[in-house]
């Protein structure tokens, strides 16, 4: 499978009110490396838009195992674990790059549609080869 790796410094931004990252941030730093990775892999928005297509969340699951802090450095890795006809899952995590433990850790139930009208359309198999094939970014 193609792990996308990434390196995040946490930043004051990214802190909420009880002083540690903020719950919401998790999520978005999980979007963001889902966008990357398939840049990477070359199917991401533009080679979509060519075949009228997107990818649109219906599930996210996040366990969150202990808190980071500002100037914490961060490694996420994301992957697409499993296909289905139209779905595929996407996993997380996200350590801390000092002590090599696990911040948080889950997945998304993403859904291929067609882009005008949402409807779920099968995922091209060139498509499911890009994401599965061996090809890491680190």
């Amino acid at each position: 499978m193609a792990i996308f790796t990434k390196k995040i410094i946490v930043k004051k931004d990214d802190i909420d009110v009880n002083g540690h990252v903020s719950n919401i941030r998790y999520l978005e730093w999980f979007m963001e490396s889902a966008v990357e990775h398939s840049d990477f892999l070359g199917v991401g928005v533009r080679t979509l838009q060519q075949i009228n297509r997107t990818w649109v969340a219906k599930e996210h699951h996040i366990s969150y195992k202990q808190s980071a802090f500002e100037g914490d450095e961060l490694i996420l890795k994301t992957w697409v674990d499993s296909v289905k006809i139209a779905q595929s899952i996407r996993k997380y995590e996200l350590c801390n790059a000092k002590t090599n433990k696990i911040v948080c850790e889950g997945w998304t139930n993403w859904v291929f549609v067609e882009a005008q009208n949402y409807r779920p359309h099968k995922i091209p198999i060139e498509l499911i080869g890009k994401y599965l094939e061996t090809k890491d970014n680190s």
